[in-house]
């Protein structure tokens, strides 16, 4: 199989799916410091293409830029890639969490204000017996 990217072809024994995670199976003798250097390049990585040997094209798979791992165990070489974390995702999450500490304080505030408007009145209440006096 042959995996292709913006820059590279590369010859790979297998890939897969695990856990959110692509697993890609080298067993050529490419050392990890060249696969490192190959999977280092968010653009690059931005859509590989797995093809046959015949070069049909099998599959397209896009996102996967982040370099986690290269292992090595019995000679197979294996590349560990997931997807960024999605910045979009965060940025909502972080303003629903604003919005919920805004809403907390706009309760304290607003039960601070009428506070005050009560404490306004019954000091108004109180110049006015004074002054009747």
């Amino acid at each position: 199989m042959k995996l292709k990217t913006t820059k590279n072809i590369l010859t790979i024994n297998n890939i897969n799916h695990v856990d959110g995670k692509l697993n890609i199976e080298f067993a050529d003798n490419k050392t990890c410091e060249e696969l490192q250097e190959a999977f280092s390049d968010k653009e690059e990585l931005a859509v590989l293409k797995v093809y046959t040997d015949e070069d049909m094209l099998t599959s397209v798979i896009p996102g996967y830029v982040v370099l986690e791992q290269i292992s090595l165990h019995d000679g197979i070489k294996t590349v560990v890639l997931e997807k960024e974390a999605d910045d979009t995702e965060k940025r909502i999450t972080a303003v629903l969490e604003n919005l919920a500490e805004n809403a907390v304080q706009t309760a304290e505030n607003t039960e601070s204000i009428e506070k005050q408007r009560a404490d306004i009145d019954y000091m108004a209440m109180q110049m006015e017996v004074s002054l009747d006096e």
